[in-house]
């Protein structure tokens, strides 16, 4: 199998990312770039993700988080949760395409929060910060976030029940999710606001974010 070049890489970022509507310039495509060829060098001794050949990472990781966009009103000194991060999808693209945010990542794995101390230092990231403990031990903390994002459980209702304390007044959950519903409805639940369909750009794979706002 034939390596796909960084120059063909590149161009399949920018132009995956135009097509979601979240342009990135030459600076980000680098650090995309560093992202892939660090995760994959950790890949061999940590198993951050099954997803190893170049193009499969560049879409169902990369363009798939950074698509969280599609549900962000961007404001100065917002703060974004992902909660079970693992290699920091889809927290740490999304804080590529807008460095604006403060970014705070959860990872119970102490080898893959390793990994996420590493990258964002060989990434220069600013204002990012990893806890390497479950989520529940966040909840006695008293600190509440603009956006939580999350790709890392299966079951709707579990996420609300761990992730809403956290969730400020006016922020918003949003929860990563497969094309088709494999559940009970989600707009039956609890605090749901509304769904935002997408398809990655080569594969066409449908998927769709779940919007949820905290009810007092």
């Amino acid at each position: 199998m034939s390596r796909t070049s960084q120059s063909e890489l590149a161009v399949l970022l920018k132009g995956g990312a135009e097509s979601l509507d979240c342009p990135l310039n030459d600076l980000q495509l680098n650090q995309f770039l560093t992202y892939l060829e660090e995760l994959k060098v950790w890949n061999r001794a940590v198993n951050l993700t099954a997803i190893v050949g170049d193009e499969e990472i560049v879409e169902k990781h990369f363009l798939d988080s950074i698509a969280g966009l599609k549900a962000i009103e961007e404001h100065p000194g917002q703060s974004l949760i992902d909660i079970g991060t693992g290699a920091g999808f889809p927290g740490l693209p999304l804080k590529i395409a807008s460095p604006k945010l403060r970014l705070f990542l959860v990872e119970s794995s102490q080898k893959k929060a390793a990994f996420l101390h590493h990258l964002t230092g060989k990434l220069r990231l600013s204002e990012v910060h990893i806890f390497n403990q479950r989520v529940e031990s966040l909840l006695k903390s008293g600190n509440h976030y603009d956006l939580i994002v999350t790709r890392a459980f299966a079951k709707t209702q579990v996420v609300l029940e761990k992730a809403l304390p956290l969730l400020a007044p006016e922020g918003k959950l949003i929860l990563y999710q497969g094309g088709m519903p494999s559940q009970a409805p989600v707009r039956d639940l609890k605090g749901w606001e509304r769904t935002i369909r997408y398809e990655l750009p080569f594969s066409k794979i449908q998927r769709r974010l779940e919007i949820f706002r905290r009810i007092s």
